[in-house]
């Protein structure tokens, strides 16, 4: 799939129609594939004289390659963006929950003066998002210039990195309020799914930090004075940085939310556990007497009290049950059980 825009007088994004090769002209600032077939691939190339990398290439570039400029002072970035897909639904009485797995996909931008080039394996919210608001223009950017693209997509990056944070600290307050309440509730949590809910968010907790702080790296990269060549966005990209400053320690709060939740899951789990062994090892003790007295009158002996008259056996399962129920009164009165 092959999206192109071109900017308007006023500065804002258009779609543009693209029918084939002969479609992308010089005008188009921004051309997005997706997925692109090799066709769509080979009308950029023949168009623009310009080397597409492969999406298999994407996922093997090495950190130290993610961004540069080359000989032709072309910028190429790699960059991560996190996107959250439905695993699973748990059936409640009361309702139904979806579980989420977030997912990180690698996405290529090639930059020169005249286009900004975007190379991605499927759709992302952040460039849905950017595109509405280019196409508003709301912050009063001129979208002639590819850089403010550029920008953009990394300011809906960040946009969405801060809304998956924002859910994931709600969930996580509703989470404490149902683990902490866990013995006050008249319908018992269920623990394990609890673990494997909280398991998921930290790794998304893990794969939404891997994306700030590679985004901190390439904002780093463009401030240096040879990357964009001009210092006019310089201002744009440090109020980025301070924001993703905030991110990342904003998501240090809520990896050790997440480790206290489940550290306190994993204590109620051993409770019940060790509650339950205590019970099956409480059971044995209360047999014990009633067992001694059984043993003993089913002994051949005449020596024993009430071994022998009419109401001997009435008199041997009071003194049976007696053994049985003194003992476990005692343990209700110590709550043991």
């Amino acid at each position: 799939m092959l999206e192109a825009f071109y900017a308007t007088e006023r500065g804002s994004l258009e779609d543009a129609t693209i029918n084939g090769g002969f479609d992308l002209h010089p005008e188009l600032v921004w051309i997005d594939l997706i997925a692109p077939s090799q066709e769509e691939q080979q009308w950029v190339i023949d168009a623009y004289e310009q080397n597409l990398p492969t999406l298999k290439s994407l996922e093997d570039i090495s950190s130290s390659a993610r961004f540069y400029r080359d000989d032709d002072g072309i910028l190429h970035i790699s960059t991560y963006f996190l996107t959250k897909n439905k695993n699973y639904q748990v059936d409640n009485e009361s309702d139904e929950q979806d579980h989420m797995l977030a997912t990180v996909q690698t996405v290529a931008f090639i930059l020169n003066k005249q286009r900004l080039l975007t190379l991605r394996g499927e759709k992302l919210v952040s460039f849905r998002a950017f595109r509405a608001r280019a196409r508003r223009n709301d912050y009063d950017v001129d979208y002639k210039d590819p850089v403010w693209i550029l920008l953009g997509l990394f300011e809906a990056k960040l946009d969405e990195l801060a809304d998956i944070l924002e859910d994931i600290h709600k969930d996580l307050e509703k989470y404490s309020t149902e683990v902490l309440n866990n013995h006050h509730r008249e319908q018992v949590l269920d623990l394990d799914d609890m673990v494997t809910r909280l398991a998921q968010q930290e790794d998304m907790l893990g794969k939404a930090q891997l994306c700030l702080i590679d985004l901190r790296r390439i904002l780093s990269f463009l401030s240096r004075p040879r990357a964009l060549g001009s210092h006019i966005y310089d201002g744009e990209i440090r109020e980025m940085s301070e924001d993703v400053r905030s991110l990342v320690e904003h998501t240090a709060f809520l990896f050790q939310k997440v480790r206290f939740l489940l550290d306190t899951t994993s204590g109620f789990i051993n409770s019940e556990q060790s509650d339950t062994i205590r019970r099956f090892s409480i059971l044995p003790s209360l047999l014990t007497a009633p067992m001694l007295v059984t043993s003993l009158y089913g002994m051949n002996t005449t020596v024993l009290p009430f071994a022998h008259g009419d109401y001997s056996f009435t008199a041997v399962s009071v003194i049976i049950v007696a053994s049985f129920v003194l003992p476990t009164a005692y343990f209700r009165w110590k709550k043991w059980i």
